[in-house]
């Protein structure tokens, strides 16, 4: 198997391994950031209001259905306009409804507490005092007012007034009665008490806010109303008392219909009478002046077959004058909603279907309008429908009318058909049958108008309620906040924070981290891994030594041998983009495990600049490279033997004040011929291609060029460079070594162990020709080599 093989890891297909893999390394960072993230969302769970429930069943009364008594005033024609659920609904939740249910419960005012995590509203025994609008349509703005009960003296401290228990305030221009709850505990003491104030509409419009009606099935009448609210006693007050109000209000309401009725009755009772009596008048009057007591046969004859055309006739002009007085209400009336004339001498459902759709829809835009305000799009949308529900009405009692009108004609006709039987009798008896007619007209009128008004009177004597409450309020809770919720939001929360750490450090970092970073940039061969290693020396392979790190320089050695480098072509030049990626390290090791294999190995100092390789194997540096290049030293005298078998060191000597120019001397080539020569393997540790060029300079006396990046060390920006030096074959047989790879996420023991190997590595970005120099402090030589290795750490956790 190639190294490129061994190092690849073959991809995973399943996602969760892939997610498992990827971040598990990290966790302690997962185990730091979940707990904080849940504790944060328990401060959060504790400082919300828990939220009640109130809820309680209600049965809308159908007329159409039940019982015999809903049945005779079926009969009677009374009331019998159908429920419509969703209309009920509407009404149940109408601004105007829940208004007087706030006027009745003074909830226009509430009192809290402000507790040190939670607040609380006040309400019923929990409260120790309610704040009384004497005239609480006056509350026009919003107010917040701090007040401390004093139960000794009986006063109240609000709004820099002591006033006295059971008195008046004045509150944003608006007087309040205070009314002081006797059964508070007086011995209650540290609250932070306040009251808050807002108009009737404002309060209703909270409270339709958290109302809900729905039926229980499609075809029931039964409804399901709920209430959420922090208190459960208030909701339950709420739900109780708009039941009250929509029966009275429904009462009331039927009342108003069967008033309208009665007086549209009396009233033409009382013109019937006048046109009774006076035609009562006119038929003794000419009794006495034509001298004729009655009409004989044949007048009989003729009455009996005009009569029922006659009856028939006035109950329509009766109809007709109805329509008329629905048509002035539906032109004359203005957008407020009132109560839709009485139709009950009218037959026509459709008419009476209409009126009610025209009555629940000004309901609906009266909610709208004070929810949403005037020109708001669903305030907008009522006022259409109400025009639409206008002009379908007139075009019903239109064509009522017309249809009336048809029916009138052809009774007439009918009339005018027995008015040749008329012309046989009598002049004398003619005319008195004329009077007797108009008499009995108007008597079978006041007949009908005597017999509706009683049925009215007995509909409205026998007027209930609407609604039947099922089951009364009751509460439970609370359903909000949920506990789990919270937990599981922070649980996932800490997780996503973790994970957008790891992202930020990993895909944001300046610094090479993965493998397949490079691979992308560059096609230059990676020839092998070295892992990151904990040593007190720079020395990590030896004979018979079968550590991991070990076994990957064997590997490496391998894989140089497949890229060209052997006993013919045996220069090897290792280079760097930056200090501090780890060449000495690598050279040192890579020339040991040659030295196994028997080899003799010549491992060349040529960091002119900055030497470390000398330091780090413990032998002198003078005389060396330098003092042979400018004929102050011998070959034999830079040549110096290791403690290591066949491993010989030639140190870089005097640090010269121009390297480059040393290199381009007659002397250098003819050095190198001779180490080549007698060594089996030549190893040049060379200075970092960044920041000089002394490592290109040396390209014609090497065959294979090892260039290291480390993992979390060289900047990215260099793979470009590395890819065009080999571009342009700035070096010969290019290859590149993964250096110092560590394994992945948060290792605990490296804050205080360090990740290094115990040493310094020499140079910085400050890199420079011949100033700006000074030597890299070692861990070894540092006063606190500990803490100097957590601080490196730290920041480097950080990409600093």
């Amino acid at each position: 198997m190639s190294e490129d093989q061994l190092f690849k890891e073959k991809q995973e297909t399943n996602i969760f391994i892939q997610l498992l893999q990827k971040y598990l390394p990290f966790w302690p960072l997962f185990a730091l950031t979940i707990p904080v993230s849940m504790s944060i969302a328990y401060l959060y769970l504790r400082a919300e209001v828990p939220i009640y429930v109130a809820t309680a069943k209600v049965l809308l009364k159908d007329p159409n259905k039940g019982s015999g008594d809903s049945k005779v005033l079926d009969a009677l024609n009374i009331f019998s306009e159908k429920k419509i659920v969703e209309n009920e609904i509407l009404v149940l939740r109408s601004s105007g409804l829940m208004q007087k249910v706030i006027k009745s419960l003074d909830l226009y005012s509430t009192a809290y507490n402000q507790g040190n995590v939670r607040l609380e509203e006040l309400y019923g025994q929990n409260s120790p005092i309610r704040f009384v609008a004497l005239y609480a349509d006056s509350i026009y703005s919003y107010g917040k007012d701090n007040f401390k009960v004093d139960w000794v003296r009986r006063r109240v401290q609000i709004n820099n007034q002591s006033v006295p228990f059971d008195s008046t305030v004045v509150l944003n221009n608006v007087t309040y009665r205070l009314v002081i709850n006797n059964r508070y505990n007086p011995s209650v003491t540290g609250k932070n008490y306040f009251v808050i104030t807002r108009p009737v509409a404002t309060a209703a419009g909270e409270i339709i806010g958290s109302l809900r009606a729905n039926p229980l099935s499609a075809s029931s009448t039964v409804l399901d109303v709920s209430l959420e609210t922090p208190v459960p006693e208030k909701a339950r007050d709420i739900l109780q008392r708009l039941f009250e109000v929509y029966n009275a209000e429904g009462i009331d309401d039927k009342n108003q219909i069967a008033a309208k009725t009665l007086s549209f009755i009396d009233d033409r009772l009382n013109y019937v009478t006048y046109q009774l009596d006076t035609v009562e008048q006119n038929i003794e009057s000419y009794k006495n002046r034509r001298s004729i007591y009655s009409v004989g046969t044949q007048g009989e004859l003729y009455l009996g077959k005009v009569r029922e055309l006659d009856i028939k006739k006035s109950e329509i002009n009766l109809q007709l004058e109805l329509l008329a007085d629905t048509r002035n209400y539906i032109l004359n009336k203005g957008q407020k909603p009132g109560t839709v004339p009485s139709l009950n001498l009218l037959n026509d459902q459709t008419l009476g279907t209409l009126l009610s759709n025209l009555y629940a829809a000004e309901f609906e835009l009266e909610n709208a309008t004070s929810i949403s305000g005037e020109k708001s799009e669903p305030v907008v949308q009522g006022k259409e429908k109400i025009r639409r529900l206008k002009k379908d009405i007139l075009e019903i009692i239109s064509n009522i009318k017309n249809n009336q009108l048809t029916v009138i004609n052809d009774i007439n006709k009918k009339i005018e058909l027995n008015n040749n039987l008329l012309r046989s009798i009598p002049e004398k008896e003619r005319g008195l049958l004329e009077i007797s007619r108009q008499q009995e007209i108007k008597n079978n009128i006041y007949s009908y108008l005597l017999q509706k008004r009683e049925e009215t009177a007995i509909s409205s004597a026998s007027t209930g309620s609407d609604l039947r409450v099922l089951e009364i309020p009751s509460s439970y809770g609370p359903v909000r906040p949920v506990g789990k919720n919270f937990y599981l939001t922070g649980f996932i929360a800490g997780l996503l924070a973790a994970v957008a750490i790891v992202l930020l450090k990993e895909q944001f970092k300046s610094k090479v981290l993965f493998r397949d970073e490079i691979e992308h940039k560059t096609p230059v061969p990676i020839v092998g891994e070295i892992v990151q290693a904990r040593a007190s020396s720079p020395i990590v392979i030896m004979e018979g030594k079968r550590t991991v790190i070990a076994e990957q320089f064997r590997t490496l050695r391998t894989n140089l041998n497949y890229i060209g480098l052997n006993e013919v072509n045996k220069t090897l030049l290792i280079t760097s983009s930056i200090s501090g990626e780890g060449k000495s390290f690598m050279a040192i090791n890579l020339a040991i495990s040659f030295t196994l294999t028997g080899k003799k190995v010549a491992l060349m100092e040529m960091d002119l600049r900055k030497p470390k390789l000398s330091k780090l194997m413990n032998v002198t540096r003078d005389p060396g490279i330098s003092n042979y290049i400018v004929g102050k030293a011998t070959m034999g005298e830079i040549i110096r033997e290791t403690s290591i078998p066949n491993l010989f060191i030639i140190p870089a000597g005097t640090i010269p004040p121009n390297p480059t120019e040393l290199v381009g001397k007659p002397s250098f080539p003819e050095l190198m011929e001779s180490i080549k020569k007698e060594f089996d393997y030549v190893f040049i540790d060379t200075a970092p291609v960044g920041p000089v060029t002394d490592a290109q300079l040396l390209k014609k006396y090497s065959d294979v060029t090892l260039y290291v990046i480390r993992h979390d060390r060289t900047p990215k920006i260099f793979l470009k460079l590395i890819n065009e030096l080999n571009q342009q074959q700035k070096f010969n047989n290019m290859c590149i070594v993964f250096n110092g790879v560590k394994k992945r996420g948060i290792n605990i023991g490296n804050l205080a162990n360090g990740a290094g190997y115990g040493y310094g590595y020499g140079y910085g970005y400050g890199y420079g020709y011949g100033y700006g120099y000074g030597y890299a402090i070692d861990d070894s030589e540092s006063k606190f080599p500990a803490l100097r290795r957590i601080w490196h750490r730290v920041r480097r956790m950080f990409g600093a």
